[in-house]
């Protein structure tokens, strides 16, 4: 049995059916399940993991990170897209942001961005061996020390014995672990291989302008400090959201050091 953030109880296999629909996911999930993005705000602060409740995070880097998921796992996708000659200032995009929503719009130089790493991707004969008989974007849910989570992998062998998460880099390739240090990657990793199952993570990197690729495993300090992230998550959450007195903790929550 899942329950959820507001006390909705599910069967675990009808979670799972109904978490294949996107606006579910990563609507009425997004407030009332926690996830691997949730636990890095709640680790950055309590305000921060509220705020991101409120707000629709739909920086460029997402965007591109979208359109290439797309354009590498879920072609069959594409074509509920609505391309728009031009920038996201023009008016005709915003016109049809407002009418088909911010992740279905998307610039005809952004879709051609994915397109190019696509490619390099596809022309890859190591990436495509490990995207080769895959599963993509597979549903998880999990109950973690008696809190809801929820995850979306990118690919499972379909062995079941190892995770790919596809990732787009603008920082080089040789700067990668410092990426995944920074965005806390190891987190991710150790959630998706404890809600899925799975006894290995591999990241499958492009960077965005040469198109190079490459492939980096986990290292079991990197694990190990991502389990402990997890738990500092759920421990911040459960400090602050899960009491009679919330508002007030926030509100009174100080962050302090020594320079």
């Amino acid at each position: 049995m899942i329950t959820l953030l507001n006390g909705e109880e599910w069967q675990e296999a009808d979670i799972l059916k109904k978490m294949e629909d996107d606006s579910f996911y990563y609507g009425h999930l997004g407030k009332n399940a926690l996830s691997s993005s949730s636990l890095k705000k709640l680790l950055q602060s309590p305000k921060a993991y509220q705020a991101s409740l409120r707000a629709s995070d739909n920086s460029q880097a997402l965007r591109d990170g979208r359109l290439v998921h797309l354009a590498i796992l879920e072609k069959e996708k594409l074509s509920d897209l609505i391309i728009i000659n031009g920038t996201k200032a023009k008016k005709e995009f915003k016109d049809a942001t407002a009418e088909y929503g911010e992740h279905l719009v998307y610039t005809e130089s952004e879709m051609t961005n994915a397109y190019w790493i696509a490619d390099a991707v596809e022309a890859n004969s190591d990436a495509t061996f490990l995207l080769n008989d895959c599963d993509y974007e597979i549903p998880g849910v999990d109950m973690i020390d008696g809190i809801a989570f929820r995850a979306k992998a990118d690919a499972i062998t379909k062995g079941r014995d190892t995770i790919i998460d596809l990732k787009t880099t603008s920082g080089g390739l040789e700067d990668f672990k410092w990426s995944a240090k920074k965005y806390n990657y190891g987190l991710q990793s150790a959630l998706y291989m404890s809600i899925f199952n799975v006894p290995n993570f591999i990241f499958l990197v492009v960077d965005k302008f040469t198109k190079d690729i490459g492939i980096f495993e986990c290292s079991g300090e990197f694990l190990e400090k991502g389990h402990d992230d997890i738990q500092r998550g759920i421990d911040a959450y459960k400090k602050f959201f899960m009491v009679d007195n919330s508002e007030e903790l926030i509100n009174n929550n100080v962050y302090r050091g020594i320079l």
